[in-house]
């Protein structure tokens, strides 16, 4: 498998972890990014799960974009495992991890230009950060024998995957050492909005919107009056 080395870009990657029903999510997302006037500065992955007949990974480059077809659909961490696979030796690699059911505001790209230095991984939020934030490939690849439990190739077998996922969500984040939460932030009812039909897709979703990256988060498993909504593409 082919690998890449993009020296003209901005050090921090992109990674958006998608599905291929999910176009209309992934659209949305990238209209808001390529909005910045940064969007050509930032080498951004696209892992899009659920081609279970496919051999292996097919890579397919658009400028900037690259979108990598993926043989399994592991939910939150298809992505995450896809990066382990294919850049286990690019030790280099520091990424922006996010589900593709995001939007980003005017100061995101600002943000992640703003790192430097040594990194292992920083969540966003001081609870649960949906497995998103940002994490080096050194720490995806200590983390990756046990990220390949997770790799779901049976379709039939997604809804128990994405129990297993959530019950370990942050994964990464809780096994290492030197993570940290990015301005201390924690999320705050006024951060929340009630739950709508963001995509017009029949699926409820409440906003999440976390000002220490500028992201929002269409969000559709969540507990409301006790009753947990559990949707597969979240």
């Amino acid at each position: 498998m082919t690998r890449f080395f993009y020296s003209l870009y901005n050090i921090m990657i992109i990674v958006i972890n998608s599905h291929k029903k999910s176009e209309k999510a992934l659209s949305h997302l990238l209209e808001s990014i390529q909005k910045n006037k940064k969007f050509s500065f930032f080498k951004i992955f696209i892992f899009i799960g659920g081609f279970y007949d496919i051999k292996d990974y097919e890579i397919y480059t658009k400028e900037n974009l690259v979108y990598i077809h993926c043989n399994h659909n592991s939910i939150d961490c298809t992505g995450l495992i896809s990066l382990y696979e294919l850049y286990e030796k690019d030790e280099e690699n520091i990424y922006f991890y996010m589900h593709d059911t995001c939007r980003v505001g005017d100061k995101f790209l600002d943000i992640l230009d703003s790192f430097n230095g040594e990194i292992s991984s920083i969540r966003i939020n001081l609870h649960y950060s949906m497995n998103m934030g940002i994490y080096s490939q050194k720490i995806i690849n200590k983390f990756g024998k046990q990220l390949l439990k997770y790799k779901n190739t049976i379709d039939e077998k997604c809804r128990h995957f994405k129990s297993i996922c959530i019950l370990n969500e942050d994964l990464i984040f809780k096994g290492d050492p030197n993570n940290y939460i990015f301005q201390n932030f924690a999320i705050e009812e006024k951060h929340i909005s009630a739950p709508v039909d963001y995509y017009n897709t029949g699926v409820l979703r409440r906003i999440e919107y976390y000002p220490n990256f500028d992201l929002y988060k269409m969000k559709a498993n969540y507990i409301d009056e006790k009753e947990e909504i559990l949707e597969l593409n979240n």
